[in-house]
């Protein structure tokens, strides 16, 4: 999970004028993967071609680009995300008992 960022009880996490092309995690969380942490943010980056979930097996996971499980909210702001997808639910954010998105 997190083919960026693994947060687990971690404060916030934050990606700001970054670039982030084509990485994947075979779990959720394409990009970040936050679990009773703090907020995710992603701010004025470029998210290109992430993706969550293992094409080659038939299981089943979350957030192409954010998976956010009991953490706060989620914000994409000033960002550009494209062709992003994830195997189950939330091509870009899926979120779970957490904040707003």
């Amino acid at each position: 999970s997190g083919g960026v960022v693994y947060a687990y009880g971690a404060g916030e996490v934050e990606i700001i004028d970054s670039t982030v092309r084509d990485c994947s995690a075979g779990h959720d969380g394409g990009v970040v993967y936050a679990q009773d942490s703090g907020a995710v943010s992603i701010i004025g980056s470029t998210v290109i071609g992430c993706s969550s979930g293992n094409v080659r097996t038939t299981a089943t996971w979350d957030g192409g680009v954010v998976k956010a499980d009991r953490s706060g909210a989620v914000s994409i702001i000033g960002s550009t995300v494209t062709n992003c997808s994830a195997r189950q639910d939330g091509g870009v954010v899926r979120a779970d008992t957490g904040g707003a998105v």
